[in-house]
């Protein structure tokens, strides 16, 4: 929280308007980047994720609903085509086994 601010006057930024802001940062500081020929790459999303931390940017200051802020960033950029690799990818949802039932014999009534 930022300091000098009264805690019920602040909230954090919407993703929606984060994603729009951070995109926007990141075409500003990939010009300033040596980049490998084949584009930016997931580490230099990485690297741009720790220049924000570490400058305390108000930029990653945006509701993050207990993600990765990093991953989510990541994901954006790759939304945009700003990245042209996803050497993070989702993990696949693993569902449980389903256990079969025994079969039940059905009892015929005479009625």
């Amino acid at each position: 929280m930022p300091t000098g601010v009264p805690w019920w006057e602040y909230a954090p930024m919407k993703q929606s308007e984060a994603r729009v802001r951070i995109i926007q940062e990141w075409d500003r500081w990939i010009l300033s980047q040596a980049i490998e020929p084949d584009g930016p790459t997931g580490k230099d999303s990485l690297k741009f994720f720790h220049e924000l931390q570490d400058a305390a940017s108000p930029l990653l200051d945006f509701q993050s609903r207990g993600q990765d802020k990093w991953r989510i960033i990541h994901a954006w950029l790759l939304g945009a085509d700003r990245l042209h690799d996803d050497w993070i990818s989702v993990a696949p949802r693993i569902a449980p086994t389903r256990r079969f039932r025994p079969e039940r014999k059905r009892s015929f009534c005479k009625t």
